[in-house]
C-alpha cells in the first residue's frame, strides 16, 4: 500500500471524497515528484534564467497546495517548509531571475547571486516537501 502522510491524506479526502487511496495518492503526489525529478528539480542543473519555467510550475503548485491545506491540520515538517517555499519563489520571482543570464551584462554580480541563492532554496524545499510529505516513488 502507498504510504501518504496527513498532507496527502487530506488532499485526498478533499479533492476525491475518499476515493481509492493509491490512485488518488498517486495523482496528488504526481505534481510533486515530477516537479522534484525535472532537470531543475532535484537534479540541480540549469541557470536561474534555464530555469525560470520551472520555477514558475512550482510557484503555482505551491499556491494551489497552500490554497487546499488552509484550516487543515498538516504535519509539522510540512507546515515548517510549505511557506518556506513559497518564500523562496517569491524571492525568485521579486529579482525576475527569469531575465538573469550567466553572461547578460546588464544583470548585477549581486543579482545574479541573490537568483542562484532563490534558485537553490527553491530546490532545496522542494526536496524538503517531497520528503517530508513523503511522496510515493
Amino acid at each position: 500500500m502507498i504510504k501518504c502522510t496527513l498532507l496527502v491524506i487530506s488532499l485526498l479526502l478533499m479533492t476525491t471524497g475518499c476515493g481509492e487511496p493509491p490512485e488518488a495518492c498517486a495523482r496528488q503526489c504526481g505534481e510533486i515528484r515530477s516537479l522534484f525529478a525535472a532537470p531543475c528539480g532535484s537534479q540541480h542543473s540549469g541557470t536561474p534564467a534555464d530555469c525560470a519555467t520551472w520555477v514558475a510550475q512550482v510557484s503555482a503548485m505551491t499556491r494551489k497546495l497552500d490554497r487546499s491545506l488552509q484550516g487543515k491540520q498538516v504535519q509539522d515538517d510540512v507546515s515548517e517548509v510549505l511557506p518556506r517555499l513559497m518564500t523562496a519563489v517569491g524571492d525568485f520571482e521579486t529579482h525576475r531571475c527569469g531575465e538573469v543570464q550567466v553572461d547578460n551584462v546588464a544583470s548585477t554580480d549581486a543579482r545574479q547571486s541573490k537568483c542562484n541563492e532563490a534558485l537553490i532554496a527553491t530546490r532545496g524545499d522542494l526536496g524538503s516537501l517531497y520528503f517530508s510529505a513523503d511522496v510515493p516513488g
